[in-house]
């Protein structure tokens, strides 16, 4: 039997989504949340294989996004690392369009049409829970999400100021994260630290000055910088590795 959590602070709308689920042919055990509260306790207590998150919980406050907030912290659960998310939103919702990309399985519109909403739930709890490792990385700024594939981040600047994030299809500036927290982050042995202010990608590497401790990326005019105490790691991972 497969547990859906169904957050929704409107009575009504959350009564649709669980007559819908329940005219579904499948073994299924809903459980639902008016409120945060009570989906941290469904959440904690139980093993939900499928997330149904209102993205607006507080509809009276101008810019509410408690459904994004609480998508994040599922994502910080081992557990429901992989775990289908669907996010629920009205057609003129903002975050929509800014939020596109975040690690969710989809979205169901309001009002609602039941066939799509059978469809995309369906279709999510038969998809597998160990995908292969993500190709794109998820950045949240100002209470956005925004989305840049790996591959197209050339290098990170990172300072106690703020870190830039290089990328072919443009720059993000975003709040400062320590670079150890930004690697794990970037799960990917493409990326390396070469300074204690900068991380490259390895695949952009043009020329390697050794001697003068600098990294010439393809497509920047500017170097960057190898640190003292990186040179030693820098030389065995990339130059002999």
């Amino acid at each position: 039997m497969k547990t859906i959590l169904i957050l929704e602070d409107n009575q009504s709308s959350l009564d649709m989504l669980v007559k819908i689920v329940g005219e579904l042919d499948l073994e299924i055990e809903v459980r639902s949340a008016t409120n945060l509260e009570q989906a941290y306790v469904h959440m904690i207590k139980g093993s939900i294989d499928l997330f149904l998150i209102d993205i607006i919980l507080n509809p009276h406050y101008s810019g509410d996004v408690s459904g994004i907030k609480f998508a994040e912290y599922i994502r910080q659960q081992k557990k429901y690392e992989y775990t289908p998310i669907i996010f629920v939103t009205s057609l003129d919702d903002p975050m929509l369009y800014s939020s596109r990309d975040f690690h969710c399985y989809s979205y169901i519109e309001k009002p609602y049409n039941a066939a799509h909403v059978k469809k995309n739930i369906r279709e999510a709890l038969l998809m597998p829970l160990q995908p292969e490792r993500s190709e794109s990385i998820y950045f949240r700024n100002n209470g956005l999400l925004y989305k840049k594939e790996k591959k197209r981040i050339v290098y990170i600047e990172n300072s106690r100021r703020c870190r830039i994030i290089h990328a072919t299809d443009g720059d993000v500036k975003l709040a400062y994260l320590p670079c150890k927290d930004i690697l794990n982050e970037l799960d990917s042995e493409r990326f390396i630290q070469c300074s204690r202010y900068a991380i490259i990608n390895k695949d952009y590497i043009e020329h390697i000055d050794i001697a003068n401790r600098y990294i010439k990326l393809r497509g920047y005019s500017e170097s960057v910088e190898i640190g003292v105490m990186y040179k030693k790691f820098f030389m065995r991972d990339v130059v002999y590795g």
